[in-house]
């Protein structure tokens, strides 16, 4: 099978190399000047990446925090989507959950944490999920309300008008409209889920990532905090490029 690569694809790789490059360069050059428990070296950080991958701790904790961070979002997309369909459909609904949606996004993220410790305690899954569904919910109910407004209602009238089945106005008007915008909202709204996850773990949880960074924190171990710092890097630029962005490319010519 042959792989093309456009010039403009090659381009972006040799400078996003390029930057990357000078950025551990500079990094190396800073490093020497700086004792390792302020600032680790990029090898120090390589070497404790290794012993993370040899104790076995680094992929089980990432499984666990990502198994997190999509229970949490998926809760907060279903509850979302129902509740915007409500939303449209009724004006009473807009006026009673409105405020209440406004009142959930303005609470700051550690509030509903420390709300969610002292209700669930230091539960492992509970507190996480119920973090990253508060934090990312409100903005799924807001997009998928706006993603919803986008339908031409128009267009639907005439299809019923004509007898158009059901199932071709589901796939060749609602879901040409909906999808493109949900994959877009989901690409902003992964970012707020993993950062929650951590967040919650950090401060509320006995496992996964977020928990790793505490332990390297409170021991000190500042080559293990930028190792899992630079796991988080890695693992959002996975997602974002390796998954998202190619179903969003693939979702884009399938509804043009």
């Amino acid at each position: 099978m042959r792989i093309s690569i456009s010039k403009d694809n090659l381009k972006q790789g040799i400078t996003g190399t390029a930057g990357l490059l000078a950025v551990l360069i500079f990094w190396g050059v800073l490093a020497q000047n700086y004792h390792p428990l302020i600032l680790p070296s990029p090898q120090d950080t390589l070497t404790a990446l290794v012993n993370l991958h040899e104790s076995g701790t680094l992929w089980l904790n990432i499984g666990i925090t990502l198994k997190r961070t999509v229970l949490g979002y998926f809760l907060a997309l279903l509850g979302g989507f129902f509740l915007a369909l409500m939303l449209r459909s009724s004006e009473l609904w807009q006026a009673l959950t409105r405020p209440l949606i406004t009142i959930i996004q303005v609470i700051p993220p550690v509030i509903w944490l420390l709300l969610a410790v002292i209700w669930f305690g230091i539960a492992d899954d509970l507190t996480p999920v119920f973090l990253i569904f508060i934090v990312t919910f409100p903005m799924t109910v807001v997009n998928m309300s706006a993603s919803l407004e986008s339908i031409d209602t128009k267009l639907v009238e005439m299809a019923r008008l004509y007898r158009i089945p059901q199932k071709k106005i589901i796939t060749q008007i609602y879901l040409p409209s909906l999808v493109p915008q949900l994959i877009s909202n989901i690409s902003v709204g992964v970012s707020f889920a993993w950062k929650s996850t951590i967040f919650a773990e950090y401060m509320g949880s006995t496992s996964g990532v977020g928990y790793a960074l505490s332990v390297a924190n409170a021991n000190l171990e500042t080559d293990k905090l930028f190792a899992w710092a630079m796991v988080l890097v890695c693992v959002m630029l996975f997602c974002e490029y390796g998954i998202l962005r190619p179903i969003e490319r693939r979702v884009m010519r399938w509804s043009a």
